[in-house]
């Protein structure tokens, strides 16, 4: 399995994680999304979300790389995406 476009933001509280994710997504093509991120599991993950507001739906959160997509079509990917996300928020 071949993750793309993985940041490592373990250990970091929410804005320093916010502030990652935001500067890895400037300049990524659609093609590349979503971003995965690693987190800790005591990363307040609904907090994160709703920080990245619209750009939450390009973002995948997890606290095991094998909970990140492989690397599939950024089409197929933004249609579950949302409801992923808030899965792996609650």
């Amino acid at each position: 399995m071949h993750v793309s476009n993985t940041i490592n933001c373990n250990g970091l509280s929410t804005a320093p994680t916010v502030l990652r994710i935001k500067q890895a997504l400037t300049g990524l093509s659609d093609d590349n999304l979503p971003l995965g991120v690693l987190v800790d599991s005591e990363c307040d993950c609904t907090r994160v979300v709703s920080s990245l507001g619209p750009l939450a739906g390009d973002v995948c959160l997890a606290s095991d790389l094998g909970q990140l997509p492989m690397n599939v079509s950024a089409s197929e990917v933004r249609k579950e995406q949302s409801a992923e996300a808030l899965r792996r928020v609650s």
